[in-house]
């Protein structure tokens, strides 16, 4: 595991941060996108939360919603820390409470001695700082929030890798490791409890060539649940999710295959590529079902292969043949669902919902576009851009995909696009300020649902009324979005 944490661009003042100038209309669709690396700025407003590092100093994080698709943003202000190196981050959040990584000592990242994990509670104005889990290290992925009884308390949930049990020279579980932290224990700490997986079923339906080295399940996403028993979702999403009660007595995995790899994923499966260029998965805001897409992307400057290819991914896996015929043109995404509470563990529960290319989209001059970009410039920059990472909607069938202008004149612009897949139309798109460092560009962003609980917080969030938010996270790094059209 890679336990290093990545750098960001210091920022020492914050851009411009418009307020939320409300949602009443519902033309927003709720949606609010959050950056999950904070500014390091000393702006308070109403939802300013205040606590105190390991270290004794004085820390504030305050939200500063605004109306998507711009970004709503997390400042922290610490005086005494440097922040030069790394910043503070969202992990995770749930309701009104966000889970937040504070870099105490930037010596010492590696490990959880070196960071400071904070609950910001808006509506109390707090800060709560979580006891140390060292010796355990929180992986952001794989970490998850839990708001309890509308934030009277809370608890903190990370899956953490055990090493496979072998008989014989073949494994006969998977192990892994529950870390739990309750704000209403006694003991003020962590607890942790193991956790085997002893029935291989996504192998069924997933198989993977003896020649492939990877692990049972490779956590890249983490999405809360909720429901008595505190349910997490740990999704691997070139694989399958576990299910887990994790403030049940005796906690379980439970294993839900995805479905197989697109025709033209196999390789970059059996390669074990970042799925998160291509796959996502979410909860329906409601909980009554698990949302699923996949994109297919191609370069057009790559022929055609003329190979032949099997039916099914099972008799690629076993015919040992990795060479997919695909119709080169750009890219094409497909969205599944599956009703929960979840019945059984076969990937036969998977429903297809929609499918759209490219070429399907409408692009209609009335679209809200958050741009200053003609309509002939979108219309030509959506026909030519690679789209990446894409991003469903807990409500709707909106997908936000994440792309980067280029050549010149355009160049270093990033943009989102949100496209609704099931009436094909894009929907809106807005130009995102991302400074480059080291010629590699990242972008991350994730959301929360803290604006629907904030309506009675008095001043800049008088107006805020949302009736619900989704959490999206994407990420680029523009090396390896580029190298994807390069296979």
């Amino acid at each position: 595991m890679d336990m290093a944490a990545p750098t960001v661009p210091y920022r020492t003042t914050a851009p411009t941060l418009p307020e939320s100038d409300g949602h009443e209309d519902g033309s927003s669709g709720g949606m609010v996108l959050l950056d999950r690396w904070c500014l390091i700025a000393d702006l308070p407003n109403a939802s300013t939360g205040v606590g105190t590092t390991s270290t004794g100093l004085r820390i504030q994080a305050t939200f500063h919603p605004a109306r998507p698709p711009l970004l709503s943003r997390f400042c922290v202000h610490c005086p005494g820390l440097d922040f030069r190196r790394v910043a503070p981050k969202i992990i995770a959040s749930d309701a009104d409470l966000v889970l937040l990584c504070v870099p105490v000592n930037p010596d010492s990242i590696a490990n959880a001695r070196g960071l400071d994990y904070f609950v910001y509670r808006p509506r109390a104005h707090r800060l709560d700082l979580l006891p140390n889990p060292h010796p355990v290290y929180l992986h952001d992925s794989m970490t998850a929030l839990l708001s309890r009884q509308d934030g009277a308390w809370y608890a903190v949930a990370a899956l953490g890798l055990g090493p496979p049990v072998y008989k014989g020279g073949a494994p006969i579980s998977w192990d892994f490791y529950l870390h739990l932290y309750r704000s209403t224990s006694s003991s003020k700490g962590w607890t942790s409890k193991r956790l085997s997986v002893t029935e291989f079923i996504r192998d069924k339906f997933i198989p993977i060539p003896a020649s492939v080295d990877r692990l049972y399940h490779e956590t890249g996403k983490t999405i809360t649940v909720g429901g008595e028993g505190g349910t997490v979702a740990w999704v691997d999403l070139w694989r399958g999710i576990f299910l887990c009660d994790v403030l049940d007595e005796f906690p379980a995995l439970r294993d839900i295959p995805l479905p197989c790899p697109a025709r033209s994923n196999r390789d970059l499966f059996l390669i074990q590529y970042d799925p998160s260029y291509f796959r996502d998965v979410t909860i329906s805001r409601n909980r009554d079902s698990i949302k699923y897409i996949e994109m297919e992307m191609w370069s057009p400057k790559e022929p055609m292969n003329t190979t032949s290819t099997p039916v099914s991914y099972v008799d690629c896996v076993l015919n040992n043949t990795r060479k997919s015929q695909v119709i080169r043109d750009d890219w094409k995404a497909t969205t599944w669902s599956m009703p929960m509470p979840v019945i059984g563990s076969s990937c036969e529960h998977w429903h297809r919902d929609c499918e759209v290319g490219v070429k399907d989209i409408t692009l209609g001059a009335s679209n809200p576009c958050r741009s200053n970009l003609s309509f002939s410039e979108i219309v030509e920059m959506f026909k030519e851009l690679p789209m990446v990472n894409p991003t469903i909607s807990m409500d709707d069938d909106v997908v936000y995909l994440l792309s980067r202008t280029s050549p010149s004149p355009m160049d270093k612009l990033h943009v989102v696009f949100a496209i609704d897949v099931r009436k094909r139309t894009l929907q809106g798109l807005t130009k995102l300020d991302v400074q480059p460092q080291n010629s590699v560009c990242m972008v991350t962003l994730c959301t929360s649902e803290i604006c629907r609980y904030l309506r009675n917080i008095t001043g800049n969030f008088s107006t805020l009324a949302i009736h619900h938010l989704v959490f999206l996270h994407v990420t680029i790094c523009m090396n390896a979005m580029l190298a994807i059209f390069k296979i």
